[in-house]
């Protein structure tokens, strides 16, 4: 069956995503957004570009020396290189001997049920098959765009992290290089697979790329696909990217880097960052440059705890965001939380991934939660609606100190395709939610609307790994928007989830 996502666990994923601060999957996220379709949880930290590749780079134009090495007869060298950890390409393109010429491609051959969605629909531009839910995009890169990524070290991205087991076939098409590569399903209770084929034309220097979503196609269509493959060079040219702007994206390189390098860093809380149950908490609410503030809304925990079922007498299966499609199938006839599957990732100081993760099997508890919300505005300046829940944060102790990390909170992430009790800390279940039906329903589940002066008490229910609940706080934030600056200088608070 299709599978679709709400409006909620987009929000989920995309916030996910932004917990990450690094660039490195850009190659895989252009193309799992044009084919619109199964985009699951994070991108991995394995993924990050070693900066080598831009030191490197760097270094050869500092000199003024050409790493530039392509046979006589060739626009541009395209060899697999075969790593320990990867299969990289090595690419050469010596940029003096032809002008860089856009290229047209269109494929004469799609698989039955695949048809091209119109422009003014999620799949615009891209092959869809409404049935299975599959998807397959092409992409080209000219000339022009291929030196640029060499310049700048960046050619090892075209095979993000693929290892040699990834790489399928070897062949030529129509006179070009082409490598398929097939990679699993992350997930250990999934079949499904991608389909990646990469198409050198070392004579016109381009490159053309097929990704094929569809896990029911075999590596033969995507083939198929490659060979129908209708390409055109055409007279217009593309400039090559200047030496002057080489450099500036160098240097901005170095800026990312150097920003990474301080937002891995471990950062110490201080003890305005904690709250107790039963105290108001005084979240250090964001103003603009003006002086306006965003709406000031004040949470109460009045009371955790940690249980091991949730008896539908207490809690109406009608408050679940999700029951049949989220956690039914995670319950137990007891009403326990089976164990699901857990990937435990290890990281550098860099924050590169180290080895292959390892799959524990863990149990979980439900976390439930009193609340009492009040808008503490004179004037909604900012509309009335506040959303109801914090996330679940987990800190590192180290003696006296408290500390957040962006590797600790990409440390774990679900080994099973199907869960999603824990997606990015939400909560399962609101027993007050005011937007019941239809697409409302999906958009608002944990917003409500709250006028100056009132109040709202509520409870929530979440999902925590048993062997992480010691770790496990309930992170309150001030809010969002440019050119707001926090007054405290804490952006976050936190309560420890205890009974």
């Amino acid at each position: 069956m299709k599978r679709t996502y709400t409006d909620q666990e987009m929000i989920r994923i995309i916030k996910q995503d932004l917990v990450i601060p690094d660039k490195v999957d850009q190659g895989m996220q252009d193309a799992y957004r044009k084919l619109g379709i199964k985009r699951r949880g994070t991108v991995s930290f394995a993924r990050r570009r070693r900066m080598w590749h831009v030191l490197a780079a760097a270094a050869v134009l500092a000199v003024g020396s050409s790493a530039v090495v392509v046979a006589a007869n060739k626009f541009l060298s395209a060899n697999l290189v075969k790593q320990k950890d990867s299969v990289v390409y090595d690419l050469a393109l010596d940029s003096e001997q032809k002008e860089a010429h856009e290229i047209e491609v269109n494929p004469t051959y799609m698989p039955a049920g695949y048809e091209l969605g119109a422009e003014n629909t999620p799949y615009g531009g891209k092959w869809h098959n409404e049935e299975t839910g599959g998807g397959i995009s092409i992409r080209t890169l000219n000339a022009a765009e291929l030196d640029q990524m060499i310049r700048l070290g960046e050619a090892d991205e075209l095979t993000h992290g693929m290892e040699e087991k990834n790489l399928k076939k070897e062949l030529e098409i129509n006179g070009m290089k082409v490598a398929l590569f097939l990679t699993d399903s992350r997930y250990v209770d999934s079949d499904d697979h991608t389909t990646d084929a990469m198409l050198f034309n070392e004579e016109e220097g381009y490159l053309i790329q097929i990704f094929n979503m569809d896990s029911q196609l075999p590596i033969e269509e995507t083939i198929k696909i490659a060979e129908g493959l209708d390409i055109r060079v055409l007279d217009s040219t593309v400039p090559y990217t200047t030496d002057e702007e080489i450099d500036r994206l160098l240097e901005e390189q170095k800026m990312f880097a150097r920003q990474r390098e301080e937002e891995l860093k471990p950062e110490a809380l201080a003890d305005n960052n904690f709250f107790s149950i039963g105290k108001e908490l005084e979240i250090p609410y964001k103003h603009f440059e003006d002086g306006t503030k965003l709406n000031d809304y004040r949470f109460t925990v009045n009371s955790i705890e940690v249980k091991d079922s949730l008896p539908l007498s207490e809690f109406a299966k009608e408050n679940y965001y999700d029951y049949d499609g989220e956690l039914a199938d995670w319950l137990n006839e007891d009403g326990t939380l089976k164990p699901h599957e857990r990937y435990k990732y290890t990281f550098d100081s860099e924050g590169n991934e180290v080895g292959e993760p390892a799959v524990d099997t863990v149990d979980s508890k439900f976390v439930v939660v009193d609340l009492k919300l009040k808008n503490n505005n004179e004037v909604n300046q900012f509309g009335d609606e506040v959303m109801v829940c914090p996330d679940v944060a987990y800190l590192d102790t180290d003696g006296d100190t408290i500390t957040r990390s962006y590797l600790s909170d990409a440390q774990y992430q679900s080994a099973n395709e199907g869960y999603r009790l824990q997606t990015d800390g939400f909560p399962i279940y609101f027993d007050k939610i005011s937007n019941t039906e239809g697409i409302d329903r999906i958009k608002g589940f944990h917003i409500v609307s709250l006028q100056p002066g009132e109040e709202l008490k509520y409870t929530l229910v979440y999902v925590i790994d048993e062997d992480r609940l010691d770790n496990a706080y309930f992170q309150f934030y001030s809010g969002e928007g440019q050119g707001c600056e926090s007054e405290t200088g804490n952006e976050y608070v936190y309560v420890k989830i205890e009974q």
